[in-house]
């Protein structure tokens, strides 16, 4: 037996019920109701709904969400750009600090953010995509909603060019965007690295190098 019964159902149960059973516990209501059509047809939504949901998620997880992401071809790169519903697409280059900077907040969040696809890739791998975006500095996100890139992050300007700026202010800027959404209420205020995961893929980790440097400028 199911013994939390969702509100709404218990709610549903209820209204089928006589007006003096609303007193009566999970369980004596699961007895009363056992065969009950309308209870039934709940149980079965329910179902279905779930089945639903996990199927979607087993399906974003195998395309690559819940985790951060090196993409090394560039031809994988243009279909993640020109299909994804929603992705954070970081350029980076391996020697520069501050891609590492945002790789490590990147790995924090994407786990957290289950529906929006991260990724990153070498500048170096995709020269057709730097010069159709116009990538002239590094580092560089650019933020894909609907299978278009919306909007972009370039350098730390907006974030003070500060190197010490949190994945809570990175999370907030990335929400301007409307690629990712910051959890309401009591959650929204504790910080990304603690809060509950609900589908994580693998364990990341990510250290900093001791490599320093400001924005990174490319010719092309």
């Amino acid at each position: 037996r199911v013994n939390n019964m969702d509100e709404k159902i218990k709610a549903a149960a209820r209204n089928v019920l006589r007006e003096d059973d609303d007193a009566l516990s999970d369980d004596e209501l699961l007895a009363e109701l056992e065969n009950d059509p309308e209870l039934e047809k709940l149980r079965e939504a329910r179902l279905d709904q779930m089945k639903r949901e996990m199927n979607h998620v087993r399906s974003l997880r195998l395309s690559g969400h819940g985790e951060y992401q090196d993409i090394q071809k560039e031809e994988e790169m243009v279909k993640i750009i020109g299909s994804a519903a929603k992705a954070v697409v970081h350029f980076t280059h391996p020697q520069f600090a501050r891609c590492k900077i945002l790789d490590k907040h990147l790995r924090i969040l994407a786990p957290h953010h289950f529906d929006t696809r991260f990724v990153s890739t070498s500048v170096e791998r995709c020269p057709f995509l730097a010069q159709k975006f116009q990538i002239r500095m590094l580092p560089c996100i650019l933020i894909v909603v609907g299978g278009r890139v919306a909007d972009r992050l370039v350098g730390f300007e907006e974030f003070g060019n500060s190197d010490g700026f949190t994945t809570e202010a990175l999370e907030r800027r990335l929400a301007k965007s409307g690629v990712i959404s910051v959890p309401k209420g009591e959650l929204g205020r504790v910080p990304v690295s603690q809060r509950p995961i609900s589908y994580q893929v693998g364990n990341t980790k990510s250290e900093l190098s001791d490599d320093n440097g400001d924005n990174l400028e490319l010719d092309y």
